[in-house]
C-alpha cells in the first residue's frame, strides 16, 4: 500500500540573531528526519519538549518549508520548487492539523456551523445548503448532537472542543491528520473518549495519522509505530510492540521507566537528570552523552547512526548489548 507521506531526511535550520556585530547562530531544529505513513496506520513522535517534534508537524502540514530533505505529499513531491500553485494548494487540503488546544484553536466569535462551513466555503464551490448538510453530518460523525452547530465554542466542554476541531479537520476529506499533543489539555477520562473517536474515525476513513505526544501511555493506545526524537534526531524508530517490549536506546528506556504502568519489573531505572542542551550547543557525538548514565568517550566523540537491529532503528553505540542484556 502507498504511503501517504514520505519524509527523507527532512532538515529544518533557523538562524539566530546575537546582536549588531555578530553572525546569526545556526540552530537545527530537525537534523535529518526520514519516515513514512500508510493509510489507516498512526505514526506517534515521542520525546520532551524542544525536541522538534511540532518544527517537524510544521513541515509535514506545509506551514514551513524544509531547509532540506524531501517530502512527499499523497503521490507529491511537496518540496518541489516548480510545483504548481494548484497542486500545492491540494496538498494542503490533503494534510490537515488539530491542535493541542481546543480553547485557542477555535474562533470565539462564530458559531460551531460556520467555524465548520469555512474550509469548504474557501476551498470548494459547493452551494450553501450542501455544506450546512456537510457540517450535520460531521457533528454527527464527531458524536456531537445537531443542535450544537449553533452554539459558540465558549458554551462546550473541553472536550466537546476537541471534537468540534477534529471534525474542523476533517472537513476537507484529508488523507493524513497531524495531531499535535490533541489530549493532553483534557481530563484523563476525556482523553479516553477522543482516543477512542480518533481509532473510530481511522478505522471508517482509512485516514493516516501523525500524532505528537509527550505521554507514552497515550502513544501505547493509539499509534501503530514509535518514533523517538531527541535534540532534534531520530534515536530510535520502529514497531510499537518492539519499542515497548525492548527499547535499545537509553533515552527510550527513561521514557519508558518514567511512565507510570509502562516500567516493567527487572530493567534498570533510569532516571533522567539535568535538561535537554541548547540547539545552538548541541554535544558533539552523541546528542545524548550529557545525560545518559552509560556514557563512554566514544559516546562524547562520535555520533552514532540510526541503524537497523531487531525489527526497529535505533541510534546508539551499544544497542546490541542492551539487546543482550534483556535476552538474559
Amino acid at each position: 500500500m502507498n504511503a501517504v507521506v514520505e519524509a527523507e531526511n527532512l532538515v529544518q535550520v533557523y538562524e539566530v540573531g546575537r546582536g549588531l556585530f555578530r553572525k546569526p547562530a545556526r540552530l537545527q531544529a530537525v537534523g535529518g528526519i526520514s519516515f513514512a505513513v500508510a493509510p489507516g496506520r498512526t505514526l506517534a513522535i515521542v520525546g520532551e519538549s524542544g525536541c522538534g517534534k511540532s518544527t517537524l508537524a510544521r513541515m509535514v502540514t506545509l506551514i514551513e518549508r524544509p531547509s532540506a530533505g524531501r517530502l512527499v505529499l499523497d503521490g507529491s513531491d511537496a518540496t518541489a520548487a516548480d510545483l504548481p500553485a494548484e497542486e500545492r494548494k491540494r496538498l494542503r487540503r490533503a494534510v490537515q492539523l488539530v491542535f493541542q488546544n481546543p480553547y485557542g484553536s477555535l474562533n470565539p466569535r462564530k458559531t460551531v456551523a460556520a467555524i465548520l462551513e469555512a474550509p469548504l466555503a474557501i476551498n470548494t464551490s459547493l452551494p450553501r445548503s450542501e455544506r450546512q448538510a456537510r457540517v450535520a453530518d460531521m457533528l454527527a460523525r464527531v458524536g456531537l448532537r445537531p443542535e450544537y452547530a449553533q452554539r459558540y465554542p465558549h458554551m462546550f466542554s473541553g472536550g466537546q472542543r476537541q471534537r468540534v476541531a477534529i471534525a474542523c479537520a476533517l472537513m476537507l476529506s484529508p488523507k493524513l491528520v497531524v495531531a499535535d499533543e490533541p489530549v493532553s489539555a483534557l481530563d484523563v477520562s476525556i482523553q479516553a473518549q477522543v482516543l477512542n473517536l480518533l481509532a473510530d474515525l481511522q478505522a471508517d476513513l482509512g485516514l493516516a495519522y501523525l500524532f505528537i505526544s509527550h505521554d507514552l501511555g497515550v502513544v501505547r493506545h493509539i499509534a501503530h509505530d514509535v518514533l523517538v526524537m531527541y535534540l532534534g534526531l531520530a534515536i530510535e524508530q520502529g514497531p510499537k510492540e518492539r519499542i515497548f517490549a525492548r527499547p535499545l536506546h537509553p533515552y527510550t528506556m527513561a521514557l519508558l521507566a518514567s511512565t507510570p504502568g509502562l516500567a516493567r519489573g527487572g530493567r534498570a531505572r533510569i532516571v533522567l537528570r539535568g535538561e535537554l542542551p541548547s540547539p545552538l550547543n548541541p554535544p558533539q557525538g552523541c546528542v545524548f552523552s550529557t545525560r545518559c548514565p552509560y556514557v563512554t568517550d566514544r559516546c562524547r566523540v562520535e555520533r552514532p547512526a540510526l541503524r537497523p537491529l531487531d525489527g526497529r532503528r535505533v541510534a546508539c553505540h551499544y544497542a546490541e548489548d542492551f539487546l543482550q542484556a534483556e535476552a538474559a
